[in-house]
């Protein structure tokens, strides 16, 4: 991107993070550069090239793996679910991240592979639950070969170690006559799967995503860099595979084993307490008397071994069993990398320590500036950040005050999620190794915790709405050079539309934004480059007041030039209710007469799709008369247009 681009992205921006209106355009560009009617103006330059165009622009977060991954695999034959693969095609995903994203920070994949008789439960990694494994990293590669994505795995960081992702990385590409290639070739795949992105952990920043780490934000991000060790207090007990608080209650049974929940320990370290008595550890229980309040501890695992009434008090039933300890020693990042790296070389790690405030990337020192002070600024190949709008933080919104504050307020928060991913870019530039870039692996527009009042637009999150939302992001993130982007969620719980591209099964309801990617398929599966593109003299929607700003920029642009030589332009008119006339200057690009012209609109903003009208939003093709070099064009209201300019031919 040439300055003078990434300068007018980065400035409206800022000023509609700031609460600041205006036309986007920098001060000294304000005047004088549109129509002298004040008609937006988009002008491409094609030969401003700058990142190659990325097919994983339009990647999903995977639906959860356990429960069949809510219905998308059909675990009794072993397959996708019927009617899924065609519409992942269709839709153009390029990428699907595994096994997701919070419920996943505690996966155990040895324990999702080989025969599923042999597998064993898993732990859910928000709720601490206990759920299957049947979609395992084979099933979820055997998806993969179905749909035509590209893989992309969050590895887990808070109950792992180095050496273990390290193994999943040679079970995943290894090659046969490899201990892990051997494994995976009797497992039913001898090639491997060659995933080159990986991630470690997934929004461990969040208060409720710490497991074992510091509550305190700057010893935490270290933690997550280096390792260390963390006093855990009055923690509830539970099993490898349940953490839920009735895992911790004793059921008056003699010999019962509970363990912490964030092995290893510190030795000597720990207080285990039975309701509120302390309990003590000995080497054996074999001495113990019968009333003995004692149980044996083996720190590598955190297991707590209590007696059988003859050797050792057995703990009273109803009585719940907490723990205070060290945990750790624990690796950081910089041990996953080193080892991830020196199985497979050609992998790329990217760290995910990339806190959001209200409506913008964290203030103090970043993960980039923190590694780059301790000589390790070589050691991650990029920043995967979620910059999510998040209504309840950065709007101060507990509901929409009517719908059309549920379309505002997503567009309001739009730009300031572009601006976070421009300011991880700029840290990894100051501090980052040459070739570190920015990817997304969750992003959208809700509301998290709090009141979640809806009810004036209840459709919000698979409505129109959100795919011109999407569709915003997309074009900035290309322009910010993003390498790949992961939105929220591929499906949902059956049979629900919400926070996701397709319902949930058996249906598979394709949304808005999975139109909206089938739309934008050969633009971002279609090679070449990101050309320079701006709007001068950019129409404003007005909003009420809300510390996002109180206006926005109607429309978002970014264009390209595929390997055959076209030139495409996509153009993201967020207006609500009004169709904007805008000359489209195609500069010095030599194209053919006629272009061919792409239209998702639905009949409103709050269009969607649904079980009964699956087709309310549609595609909609012609083509356009296009001589010298602009084009006069009305971008319908609520709409993405893609245009695209053959090149002439001699």
């Amino acid at each position: 991107m040439s300055e003078m681009s990434r300068r007018h992205f980065l400035y409206g921006a800022v000023a509609v993070a700031a609460g600041v209106t205006g036309t986007g355009c920098t001060p000294e560009d304000e005047q004088g550069k549109g129509d002298p009617g004040g008609a937006p103006v988009i002008t491409i330059d094609a030969h401003g090239r700058s990142f190659k165009v990325s097919p994983y622009m339009t990647g999903v977060n995977g639906a959860k793996w356990y429960d069949d991954a809510y219905g998308m695999w059909d675990s009794e034959h072993n397959r996708p679910a019927p009617g899924i693969v065609e519409k992942i095609k269709r839709s153009g995903v390029g990428m699907i991240r595994y096994p997701g994203g919070t419920s996943s920070n505690l996966f155990n994949w040895k324990g999702a592979i080989g025969p599923q008789a042999d597998r064993t439960r898993q732990l859910e990694g928000k709720h601490g639950a206990t759920v299957d494994s049947r979609f395992g990293p084979d099933e979820y590669m055997a998806f993969m070969r179905e749909v035509g994505a590209t893989p992309q795995i969050m590895a887990p960081f808070a109950n792992s170690t180095p050496g273990e992702i390290a193994d999943w990385v040679a079970y995943m590409n290894a090659p046969r006559g490899t201990k892990w290639g051997d494994l995976r070739a009797r497992n039913g795949h001898p090639e491997p799967y060659g995933v080159h992105y990986w991630e470690i952990g997934n929004e461990l920043f969040g208060k409720y995503q710490r497991y074992w780490m510091s509550a305190d934000d700057d010893k935490a991000m270290r933690q997550y860099a280096f390792g260390g060790t963390q006093r855990q207090k009055r923690q509830h007990v539970g099993t490898p595979t349940d953490h839920r608080p009735t895992a911790s209650v004793s059921n008056g049974q003699p010999n019962q084993t509970f363990t912490v929940w964030y092995p290893p320990v510190v030795p000597k370290s720990q207080t285990i307490r039975v309701g509120d008595t302390t309990w003590h550890g000995v080497a054996n229980l074999g001495s113990a008397g019968a009333d003995d309040p004692v149980y044996t501890f083996d720190p590598s695992s955190g297991t707590i071994h209590f007696g059988d009434g003859r050797h050792g008090k057995i703990p009273q039933k109803g009585l719940k069993i907490t723990a205070d300890y060290d945990s750790g020693p624990h690796a950081g990042f910089v041990d996953y990398y080193t080892k991830m790296k020196a199985v497979d070389p050609t992998i790329d790690v990217l760290a995910v320590w990339a806190p959001i405030e209200a409506g913008k990337l964290a203030a103090g020192k970043g993960f980039p500036e923190l590694l780059a002070e301790h000589g390790h600024a070589d050691k991650y190949d990029g920043m995967a950040i979620h910059p999510y709008t998040n209504f309840s933080r950065d709007l101060k919104a507990t509901g929409f005050p009517d719908k059309r504050a549920g379309h505002d307020y997503q567009m309001l928060g739009e730009a300031a999620a572009a601006k976070m991913v421009s300011d991880l870019t700029a840290q990894l530039h100051e501090h980052g190794k040459d070739g570190a870039y920015v990817a997304v692996s969750e992003c959208g527009a809700l509301f998290f915790g709090g009141e979640r009042d809806s009810d004036d637009y209840p459709q919000f999150s698979y409505a129109m709405s959100h795919a011109l939302y999407m569709a915003s992001q997309w074009a900035r993130f290309a322009d910010l050079g993003v390498r790949w982007t992961a939105s929220n969620d591929l499906i949902g719980e059956k049979p629900g539309l919400s926070r996701t591209l397709f319902g949930g099964a058996p249906g598979f309801v394709r949304t808005p934004d999975a139109i909206v990617r089938e739309q934008l398929s050969d633009f971002f599966h279609g090679g070449g480059h990101v050309v320079d593109s701006e709007v001068r003299s950019n129409a404003e929607v007005s909003t009420r007041e809300t510390p996002l700003g109180s206006s926005y920029e109607a429309l978002v642009t970014t264009a390209a030039v595929d390997k055959d030589g076209a030139l495409s332009v996509l153009v993201v008119n967020r207006s609500p209710g009004k169709d904007i006339t805008s000359r489209v200057e195609l500069g010095n690009f030599q194209h053919a007469d006629t272009a061919d012209v792409s239209v998702v609109a639905g009949t409103a903003y709050d269009g969607f799709n649904s079980g009964d009208h699956p087709d309310a939003v549609t595609i909609k093709k012609s083509h356009a008369t296009a001589k010298g070099d602009s084009l006069n064009w009305t971008f319908a209201a609520h709409s993405v247009t893609l245009l695209r300019f053959p090149p002439e031919r001699p």
